[in-house]
């Protein structure tokens, strides 16, 4: 071989050095980034950040509280009953990633071609026949009008209340659902007046805005700065540290400048902070280039005028500015375009670190081809159950084998000869009870963020197909070399497997890349009703509707 190496000398080298690898702690993996798709830091030379959720780490669930009790006083200032404040928030019933459909009040939670894992209908699970009524394929399309999908940590609040007032007038004594006519089942009803899912969901959204925008959110946030966010001195390291790297740091925020300037002096100056090599402690300093009021997803895209921000008055100053972004000058608005222009940085230059999955890194992937990583806190959590219940996992492979065998075998084709096969229908509710225990296992009702069983969610794939990087915070960088290369597994199509499944002994469950599980933490199943639709087998279906069939 070229390289001089024989298959065997590879292999022994390949051993060696995995063998020198030690077992990681919790905290070495809450510590990791995770690739989808190799990048090279060395031919990184711009890092970009959002803000919320990704610079500023907003406590949960305080945070989430105080969004969801903001809207809730809203939506009783603009007629809703009262009595809905007393609905509390409850943290562990949302997960983000859903799918809202307006029309019937439904949450759903759906593998990446739309397909339905699982619904809640309010608090109320809703099993697989219940679901037929309105989801006749258990599918839906997720580009319809009717859907909305609940993509940020932002929605979280906005999931929870959603639910609760679909549960508040579905139990209210006062209101009926409607039960026929062209509406039937879109809404409940008290007297002549009638109130629509999608109503509820527009009033919701539309509040959600108006909180963030003109209400008071961001005013109780900058009053109580120690209950609402986590300030830690590292991140003012990892901006240092990456600067002395030689790549130029920049911040890309939709928010505005006094609330970016208030909230980037509590993260980033320590006055107590005297480590040698720390740099400046002004918060501009650890940036070469400021944008706020960015407007992301458009900033991807055809993107806005871009001002100069007037720091003593906090107001923009008059003009499109057209000359070369200057250190230490905070900008508002621009676009990609613009920004690539003013700095001379092409698409696969840059890195940018952000939380939300559609505007941060969707658009920038899709757009402008940027190096992506999302910041997933939620890993953390996602990580050490899985490790807690891989046991389970690998059952589930081994029952959905032996299924997808027993369908074979009734079609004449007896692979072991006198093989004792157990019954189907018990195959099918041991799977859907493995699905249910893993579904169980995580911190919150509506199951795992990124998975149902076997199957991957729609938001899991949306990380997959569009995050290069991902880990549970942007500090996770600080863990790596500045040249450091993250390397992304090797991934099989279909037809390529049958090859390897001859041969793999393994028990270890086989990766397609995408998300990783590789952290441990004990059981915290908790009882609830899930219902798991993806692997509610019918009578007429085959062994791959609903149920995976790949082979161990």
């Amino acid at each position: 071989m070229a390289d001089g190496m024989t298959d065997d000398d590879l292999q022994t080298l390949v051993l060696s050095y995995k063998g020198h690898q030690p077992e990681m702690s919790e905290t070495e993996y809450e510590t990791r980034v995770y690739a989808n798709r190799s990048v090279s830091m060395d031919r990184i030379k711009y890092i970009g950040f959002d803000m919320d959720y990704t610079l500023v780490a907003y406590k949960s669930p305080e945070y989430e509280q105080l969004g969801y009790q903001l809207a809730v006083e809203r939506l009783v200032s603009i007629g809703y009953p009262k009595e809905i404040q007393h609905i509390k928030y409850d943290p562990s019933f949302p997960v983000r990633g859903l799918f809202c459909d307006k029309v019937y009040g439904n949450l759903l939670k759906c593998d990446p071609f739309g397909n339905i894992l699982s619904c809640f209908h309010g608090f109320t699970s809703y099993n697989s026949m219940k679901m037929r009524k309105f989801y006749p394929n258990k599918y839906v399309q997720p580009l319809d009008r009717r859907i909305e999908i609940l993509y940020t940590l932002f929605h979280l609040p906005e999931t929870y209340l959603f639910a609760a007032l679909v549960d508040y007038f579905d139990n209210h004594p006062d209101y009926k659902r409607i039960e026929d006519g062209p509406d039937k089942d879109k809404g409940v009803k008290c007297g002549d007046v009638e109130i629509s899912y999608w109503m509820i969901q527009q009033d919701v959204r539309r509040t959600v805005d108006w909180i963030h925008n003109e209400g008071k959110l961001k005013e109780r946030t900058l009053h109580n700065l120690e209950k609402y966010v986590n300030r830690d001195k590292r991140l003012p390291k990892m901006l240092h540290q990456l600067r002395q790297t030689g790549r130029k740091v920049f911040l890309a925020t939709n928010s505005g400048y006094e609330y970016t300037m208030r909230l980037l002096r509590y993260m980033l100056e320590f006055p107590e902070l005297d480590e040698p090599g720390l740099g400046p402690l002004q918060w501009k300093s650890y940036f070469d280039y400021l944008i706020t009021d960015a407007n992301k997803p458009l900033f991807f895209t055809e993107g806005s005028m871009l001002r100069e921000v007037d720091e003593d008055t906090h107001s923009l100053k008059l003009g499109v500015f057209t000359g070369v972004l200057q250190p230490g000058q905070v900008y508002s608005g621009g676009s990609s375009d613009a920004f690539c222009k003013y700095t001379g940085a092409n698409g696969k230059q840059i890195l940018y670190v952000g939380d939300h999955i559609f505007g941060d890194v969707i658009k920038a992937k899709k757009e402008q081809a940027w190096r992506t990583f999302l910041v997933l806190p939620e890993l953390t959590d996602e990580t050490l159950v899985w490790e807690s219940i891989k046991a389970l996992y690998q059952r589930l492979q081994n029952l959905e084998y032996i299924l997808s065998v027993m369908y074979r075998c009734n079609t004449g084709a007896q692979l072991v000869p006198n093989a004792k096969l157990p019954n189907i229908e018990s195959i099918r509710k041991a799977i859907k009870e493995i699905v249910l225990k893993m579904e169980e296992s995580y911190p919150r009702r509506l199951g795992s963020l990124l998975r149902c069983g076997s199957q991957l969610t729609y938001f899991a794939n949306q990380v997959s197909r569009y995050a290069d990087l991902y880990g549970s915070s942007c500090l996770c960088l600080m863990n790596y070399t500045p040249n450091h290369l993250f390397t992304a597994p090797h991934q099989l199509m279909a037809h390529e497997m049958p090859s390897q499944e001859k041969t793999n002994t393994s028990p270890e469950p086989r990766s397609g890349g995408g998300i990783h599980y590789p952290m441990m933490r004990k059981n915290m199943s908790t009882t609830r009703a899930m219902s798991i639709a993806n692997h509610d087998v019918d009578e007429e279906d085959g062994p791959g509707a609903g149920v995976a069939t790949s082979a161990l």
